[in-house]
């Protein structure tokens, strides 16, 4: 095999590294004996399938509709938001754990636009203060990522000014605005 560059070879040399790595930690392969000729499942046989439960969650997604907020994977098993209380029992059936929430995705969508005009007309620094905006499944609502120095300032803001109206909001220090890697 041929390589133009020195960066194309230590591409490739980081990624094979990556992936022997990824194989030590998984423990592909390898079975741990309890006892004489038991073998008991690796690590990688215990693992939650999240293909199928992210199969699942598209499958919803489309079902839904409008209705569907959004999904997420936690302790092993797909929970599903959706602002309609019929839809509850299809998303049973589909063997995730529903969630009702009083906001649609496109709600939240809008309200990160409102929450980002009003975060434009503030004073600085705290008009660059919030560093990212997602929508939260778990409270039906935004997930904020703040600057740990302007934090406090941010929640009474929109505490006082309700930029957001009721959409619910929690809050995560943000260490700064993501760059480029170098």
């Amino acid at each position: 095999m041929f390589f133009k560059s020195p960066s194309a070879r230590r591409s490739l040399a980081l990624a094979s590294t990556a992936v022997v790595a990824g194989l030590m930690l998984s423990g592909c392969g390898q079975a741990s004996t309890s006892g004489e000729g038991t073998t008991e499942p690796t690590g990688s046989e215990n693992v939650v399938d999240q293909n199928a439960l992210l199969e699942t969650n598209d499958a919803l997604s489309a079902t839904l509709g409008e209705d569907y907020v959004q999904g997420w994977i936690e302790d092993g098993k797909l929970n599903v938001s959706t602002t309609d209380e019929s839809q509850m029992k299809a998303i049973e059936e589909a063997g995730a754990q529903p969630h009702l929430v009083d906001y649609s995705a496109d709600d939240l969508r809008q309200a990160i636009k409102d929450v980002m005009k009003w975060q434009a007309g503030l004073e600085s620094p705290l008009n660059v203060s919030i560093h990212g905006y997602t929508l939260n499944p778990k409270i039906g609502g935004l997930t904020l990522s703040v600057d740990s120095s302007h934090l406090e300032e941010i929640k009474t803001l929109l505490e006082t000014e309700k930029p957001l109206g009721g959409v619910p909001v929690e809050f995560q220090k943000s260490g700064g605005i993501a760059t480029r890697a170098n």
